[in-house]
């Protein structure tokens, strides 16, 4: 059970929650409006249901008058076809706000991880950022959209249905006033017991995914050391936990189903009785029994589904939340007020006693200083873990120092819009990662505005052109996922040829012949030395060549 403190706590960022989606809402008005219009109007078409029924039942079938039993009749479906019209726009509107919210949510999460620094995904696992911008951004449309319409729904039905129920018999809208009430406090329960179970069921998922995600990207390696087994019952038992956690979930609808159903039929019976010694008393038409009947049943829904809904709030309520712990969270790595734009570089780069760990206490860069003339080609070596490509990340500005400072051309890089000195880097990673697209996409990643000539020109500069113009498609040839249909090196030239079309003054290369063979690293590293000319390289590999 949740302390006091713990549940005050929880309204408390519920609340700040709720006031942040209220900003995507009012965004939207004009469709929420129009909604709420709809809503209110189908509302009203159900709610005078029932008062049609009576006045059929009494003026029409009782006295045998024919004329009022059409008229009512055709009544009736007039109320039914504007109802079933109204309904269509209610389903139309509420869509349209669910999809517009999930929507720009979606976007702004995207944007506010894009802008998190590398610390943030060291420590954070994909699958669950997948389920973030994907399933819990979702779930909050759907949340602020289709549950808000139900609330207001409920509602409106509620306050018009017991209005007309209490205008036919006070006694009988007490009982019914008692029956609803009971059956309000069951579904809240539910709602309130219901609810960890679903966060967990939501977190478990999250787990789940990035299991699969894991195993998907690395299926190579899984395969390579033989450890599918161990894979499958890692899966397995994830799988395991959410199975539980939703057979757990199941145990509870069940039980409280049961439980509002039985509520439902006391009420009714209660109803029945009560109503039918009235009709015999002559203090109640059966047209005005028939019709309390039938608002009892239009009542039980909402309140049968009250539990559902605050259930689904409270599930969208903790999506959101997880998604704005993304979007609120400042990456630690900003520009500064008043940072610089870069035009042009020379392409100077200096280290000036730069101290640096990922883990406190841990150091992995001790002092480092050093100075690389505009031109100039260095190449940093030393065993893997030294801190070789650390100082590569560094310039990026993925990470800051934790003392020292890195300049170009003269300018802390601190003091530099990210942008900008990113335009002017370039970089061939030892890895390189080639997205799912056509050889032409990937390679224009360098420099997206750039022309079909340009993009050749990088290709035959990379030494790569010859084989595109083997494929059938040429350029327009659809790599696989992570480039998995090309060779190492032909990554790597795709890579390369990436770099080059973004011209930049300053390339950075990541050991980019380690993954290569004796062959084709001689002949990259040949290719290198014309793709280097003229530009400052700080080359990291442990190979000397």
């Amino acid at each position: 059970m949740e302390s006091k403190e713990q549940q005050q706590q929880l309204k408390t960022v519920q609340k700040g929650v709720f006031k942040k989606l209220l900003r995507y809402l009012i965004k939207r008005w004009p469709v929420l409006l129009a909604s709420t219009v709809c809503v209110i109007l189908y509302a009203n078409a159900m709610s005078i249901m029932p008062v049609i029924i009576s006045k059929t039942i009494d003026l029409g079938i009782s006295q045998r008058d024919l004329y009022n039993t059409v008229k009512y009749a055709l009544t009736y479906l007039l109320v039914v076809a504007f109802s079933g019209a109204v309904w269509f726009l209610v389903r139309y509107l509420s869509e349209l706000l669910s999809q517009s919210v999930s929507h720009d949510i979606r976007v702004e999460a995207f944007q506010a991880i894009y802008a998190q620094s590398m610390d943030f995904f060291d420590n954070v696992m994909r699958g669950q950022l997948v389920s973030r911008i994907i399933n819990d951004t979702d779930r909050i449309g759907r949340t602020v959209s289709w549950q808000v319409r139900n609330i207001f729904n409920i509602t409106f039905t509620a306050a018009l249905s017991l209005y007309y129920m209490f205008t036919m018999s006070p006694r009988l809208f007490y009982v019914a006033l008692i029956s609803l009430t009971i059956m309000a406090i069951v579904n809240v329960r539910y709602a309130i017991i219901i609810r960890p179970i679903y966060d967990n069921i939501r977190h478990q998922l999250g787990v789940l995914t990035s299991v699969v995600t894991d195993n998907l990207n690395g299926f190579k390696t899984v395969r390579a050391l033989s450890i599918e087994d161990y894979e499958i019952e890692k899966f397995s038992n994830e799988n395991n936990k959410f199975l539980n956690l939703n057979l757990n979930a199941a145990k509870i609808r069940a039980i409280y189903g049961n439980l509002s159903q039985l509520v439902l039929g006391g009420s009714l019976a209660a109803i029945v009785y009560f109503g039918g010694t009235a009709v015999v008393a002559g203090t109640l038409s059966i047209g005005e029994l028939t019709a309390f009947i039938s608002y009892m049943m239009l009542l039980m829904w909402p309140m049968r589904a009250l539990g559902f809904i605050i259930s689904s709030l409270q599930r969208g309520l903790a999506a959101a939340s997880r998604v704005f712990a993304i979007m609120d969270q400042p990456p630690r790595i900003q520009d500064k007020p008043g940072a610089i734009e870069l035009e042009s570089i020379k392409g100077e780069i200096k280290f000036e006693n730069v101290h640096f760990s990922y883990i406190e206490g841990k150091p992995i860069l001790k002092g480092i200083s050093f100075r690389v003339a505009p031109g100039e080609k260095v190449l940093i070596t030393g065993p893997p873990g030294s801190g070789k490509s650390t100082i590569i990340k560094l310039l990026l500005r993925f990470y800051e120092p934790d003392s020292g400072r890195i300049l170009v051309d003269g300018y802390d890089i601190s003091d530099i819009k990210m942008r900008s000195l990113r335009a002017h880097i370039g970089v061939v990673h030892q890895e390189p990662f080639i997205f799912s697209g056509t050889i032409k996409e990937n390679i224009m990643f360098g420099n997206p505005k750039a022309s079909m000539e340009e993009v050749i020109r990088a290709a035959m500069i990379a030494k790569i052109h010859d084989f595109i113009s083997t494929l059938p498609n040429g350029y327009d040839t659809v790599v696989g996922e992570r480039g998995i249909t090309l060779s190492g090196g032909q990554r790597q030239r795709i890579d390369i040829a990436r770099a080059i079309l973004k011209d930049p003054k300053i390339l950075l290369l990541d050991d980019p012949v380690s993954n290569l063979d004796a062959k084709t690293e001689k002949e990259l590293v040949e290719d290198l030395k014309n793709v280097l000319r003229g530009r400052t390289a700080i080359i990291v590999s442990q190979r000397m060549s």
